[in-house]
Order: structure tokens, then C-alpha cells, then sequence
């Protein structure tokens, strides 16, 4: 995930989603490996048409290609891909920063965050005073954004840092987020 008209965020949205600090990041616990293979943008799954039991069981593959749909932003820790493989960023959506925290609110890893420090969801963070009169749950659909939860703190962060670049940050404030996706293609044989 990446806020890319502030790239300054993009530091604490790794440290969070990636980090080891089991206090403040959810990165010790999301399901591994599979959540590796995904940050490492499939670069860990083998050439298939070089695997034995592919060719014996299923006839083979051929035509191995991997495209990362990144951008100019493909991780530095990974060696670099030949720009034939690199494409625009496709998967991106314009959603308000109340809809932002909807979507952490879904990761499984904050799901297991909870299970093993319950009583993080009873904190509070007093930042952004004004989310309270911007609170008004009016439909089943809107995000409650009170509390102070990992990851109600780690939308703070984010919009804090949004704030100090200028940009807006209210809560029904719109940002662009993008995700860069990898694509695995090969044609069967």
C-alpha cells in the first residue's frame, strides 16, 4: 500500500505493515510465509517452467513471464527488475482517510494483534480532537474512527505526517492510495 501524492508516508506504512517490533508493528503477525512471498512481490515463487514436476505431471508450461505493476516505486530490498518488466500501478482507489482506517481494520494481522494484546483495543488517542464532531455515525457503512487501537494510532501517524506535508487530512478528507501488485503469467504447453 502507498499514499502517493505523500510520499513521506511511505517509511511509516513499511515500519507498520513490515516492521518487527511486535509492540508497534503488525508485521510479526501476519501469516508468513505467505505475507513474505507477497511483500517480496511473488519474486520468491520459481520459474514454473524450469520445475521437473511440472512438466511431467501437468505437460509443461512455457512463455515464463513476471510483471510487477509498481510503478517507479519497486521495492529497493529486491534486485531490480528489466524495465520491460515494470508497468504503471493499476490497482488504486480515491477514499476517505474514515474509509482508510475501514480497510486497516481488515488486515488479519491486526486480527491476531488483538488476540494477543486485547486490552490494546481499549486504548484512547486524544490526537485529532476534531474526529469527534466529524464522528457522527450516520449509516451502517461508516467507519467508527474513535478509540486507539494500533491501528487507530497508525492512521494518526499517517495523517499527521499527511498534515505536516500540507495535504488534507480531515477525516472525510479523499487520498489516493495505490497497492503494486506482481503477476506471475505463463501459457501451458
Amino acid at each position: 500500500m502507498r499514499l502517493p501524492e505523500y510520499p513521506s508516508t511511505t517509511s511509516l506504512i513499511t515500519a507498520y505493515a513490515q516492521g518487527k517490533d511486535p509492540l508497534t508493528s503488525l508485521g510479526p503477525y501476519f501469516e508468513r510465509p505467505g505475507r513474505t512471498i507477497l511483500e517480496n512481490m511473488l519474486t520468491d515463487v520459481p520459474d514454473p517452467t524450469l520445475l521437473e514436476s511440472v512438466a511431467r505431471v501437468r505437460g509443461g508450461l512455457s512463455h515464463f513471464e513476471r510483471w510487477y505493476y509498481a510503478g517507479p516505486h519497486f521495492p529497493t530490498h529486491l534486485p531490480p527488475p528489466s524495465p520491460t518488466q515494470v508497468k504503471s500501478v493499476e490497482m488504486q482507489m480515491t477514499m476517505r482517510w474514515r474509509d482508510v482506517l475501514g480497510y486497516f481494520k481488515t488486515w488479519s494481522s491486526l486480527q491476531n494483534y488483538h488476540e494477543r494484546f486485547p486490552s490494546d483495543l481499549q486504548r484512547i488517542d486524544g490526537r485529532f480532537p476534531e474526529d469527534k464532531a466529524g464522528n457522527d455515525i450516520s449509516s451502517q457503512t461508516d467507519v467508527d474512527v474513535s478509540g486507539g487501537d494500533i491501528a487507530v494510532r497508525f492512521w494518526k501517524d499517517l495523517r499527521e505526517q499527511v498534515k505536516k506535508s500540507g495535504g488534507k487530512y480531515g477525516v472525510d478528507e479523499l487520498v489516493s492510495v495505490e497497492w503494486p501488485i506482481a503477476l506471475l503469467l505463463a501459457k501451458k504447453v
